[in-house]
């Protein structure tokens, strides 16, 4: 979301038929193919012109509590680091 990458529409498993936004696949793709470029694009982030339409986006996810820091850390430290990035861009939109 914070990168323009656009999800993937997959079968939503709990209900057959319809179809759910799936992120995870083309971040595979887009971002995390090649970890030098996407380090690159966190440093240059332009967190000074985050678009509403993002932030409104990530919203859910910010205040989830399966995407707090130590949640996400149980699962993967690089995960981790990446959902404090996102709390820190969401945060500093507000400042």
């Amino acid at each position: 979301i914070m990168f323009a990458v656009r999800p993937q529409k997959i079968a939503d498993p709990d209900n057959p038929g319809k179809k759910i936004e799936d992120y995870w696949g083309s971040a595979k793709e887009h971002l995390l193919n090649d970890s030098k470029l996407l380090l690159e694009r966190l440093k240059t982030f332009d967190k000074d012109n985050i678009p509403d339409k993002v932030i409104q986006k990530i919203g859910p996810y910010i205040e989830s509590e399966g995407f707090q820091p130590p949640i996400i850390k149980k699962a993967s430290v690089a995960c981790e680091a990446m959902c404090m990035w996102t709390h820190a861009m969401h945060k500093y939109h507000f400042v």
